[in-house]
């Protein structure tokens, strides 16, 4: 025998009528209280995310401008080794206050008995120069800062044809974030370039 739930009523009737309530209730949208509670707690997720977010995002320009540094430090030592010449990579720091304040290129020598390119010479390559094109720290890493461990404006490290660093001037040379986190890079004379403690 099938039970009903009242006179008259047949049982699939008001299992139809309980799906259609719910789905009534269910669909009616969210009310401003829920509205302003879920924009008060996306608001305090994201305050809580932005501090971290640009610490990270600081960290990762100062790595990414030690990153390329150690590159091209390395490149300068290749490319003596490869070509037979002297390689230097020449640079200011942030407190020289010339034309190329923050910024380092590599230039390039045929011998010892050929004079290095002048420091403001256009990028060029000749049968006993060349020079390359400014690196400017400024535009490719904001907030990041060339020092040198000393009060000189100018550091350079120079690679002779078999690859050995045998001439370096105010090595280590610190790169800063202007929120204070730093690394210090040094060269040794094998022209390993590695991580030193900061003065």
């Amino acid at each position: 025998m099938r039970h009903s739930d009242g006179p008259g009523v047949p049982p699939t009737h008001s299992a139809e009528t309980a799906v259609k309530s719910a789905m009534r209730r269910s669909g009616r949208g969210l009310t401003l209280i829920e509205l302003v509670m879920g924009v008060v707690i996306l608001f305090v997720l994201f305050s809580i995310s932005v501090p971290g977010f640009k610490v990270l995002l600081r960290k990762a320009q100062l790595d990414a401008a030690v990153r390329q540094l150690t590159s091209d430090i390395r490149e300068a030592q290749s490319r003596a080794t490869l070509t037979g010449w002297q390689y230097r990579l020449i640079g200011f720091d942030i407190d020289s206050g010339g034309l190329f304040t923050n910024q380092y290129r590599l230039t390039a020598r045929s011998s010892a008995a050929v004079a290095w390119p002048a420091d403001t010479a256009g990028a060029f390559q000749s049968a006993t120069q060349m020079a390359g094109n400014w690196v400017n720290v400024n535009t490719l890493y904001p907030g990041v800062r060339l020092d040198t461990s000393d009060a000189t404006a100018r550091f350079w490290v120079i690679f002779d044809s078999r690859g050995a660093a045998f001439q370096t001037n105010s090595f280590p040379v610190q790169i800063t974030h202007q929120s204070g986190e730093r690394t210090c890079l040094s060269v040794t004379a094998a022209g390993s370039v590695r991580p030193v403690g900061c003065p």
